[in-house]
C-alpha cells in the first residue's frame, strides 16, 4: 500500500490497528509504501482498521485513513452437482459480499468465467460456461478478500 503525506523520511512508522510499526519503505518525502498485515482483528471477522503514520513530527490522528479487511467466501455446497454448458446452479456459501468472478475449472485444469447472478451474501446462481472439458471439476468464487475452496462439479 502506498500513503501520501509530508514529511515521511527515515524513522516513519505505520501501525495499522492493534499492529504497531508495520515495515515500511520511505520512497519520497511525500509517499510511504508498506504491506498491510494480516487482519489484526479478531480471527474470522471483517474489519476495518485504522492507520496511523509516526514521523519525527508526531502522530496522525487515528482514523483518518483506514484499511477494510474481508474474509475470504467460502463455498459450501452447489446445486446441482452436476451440468452442461448453459445450465444455470445454485452456489451457497458464506462470504458472498461483492463476488466478482465465478471459476470453473475442468479436468484438463483449464478454466473458464461463469456468468452469474448475486442473490445474497450467502448464495449465487451461475451458469456453467462453454468450452470445458466434461468429467470431474471446481467451481470458486472470487471476492476481495481472496478465492474460495474449489468446490466439486461435475461438467456433462
Amino acid at each position: 500500500m502506498t500513503l501520501f503525506g509530508t514529511n515521511f523520511l527515515s524513522g516513519t512508522q505505520v501501525g495499522v490497528g492493534s499492529v504497531g510499526n508495520v515495515a515500511v519503505t520511505p520512497t519520497q518525502s511525500s509517499q510511504v509504501t508498506f504491506t498491510a498485515p494480516a487482519n489484526p482483528g479478531q480471527v474470522g471477522t471483517v474489519s476495518t482498521q485504522a492507520v496511523t503514520i509516526t514521523t519525527a513530527g508526531g502522530t496522525s490522528p487515528s482514523g483518518t485513513t483506514l484499511i477494510d479487511y474481508y474474509l475470504a467466501p467460502a463455498v459450501t455446497s452447489v446445486l446441482p452437482t452436476s451440468g452442461t454448458a448453459g445450465d444455470q446452479i445454485t452456489v451457497n456459501g458464506t462470504g458472498f459480499v461483492g463476488v466478482d468472478t465465478v471459476t470453473f475449472t475442468d479436468s484438463a485444469a483449464a478454466t473458464a468465467t461463469a456468468v452469474f447472478t448475486p442473490v445474497s451474501d450467502t448464495q449465487l446462481v451461475a451458469t456453467v460456461p462453454g468450452g470445458l472439458a466434461t468429467g470431474a471439476g471446481t467451481i470458486t468464487v472470487h471476492t476481495c478478500g481472496g478465492n474460495s475452496n474449489a468446490q466439486a462439479f461435475t461438467i456433462t
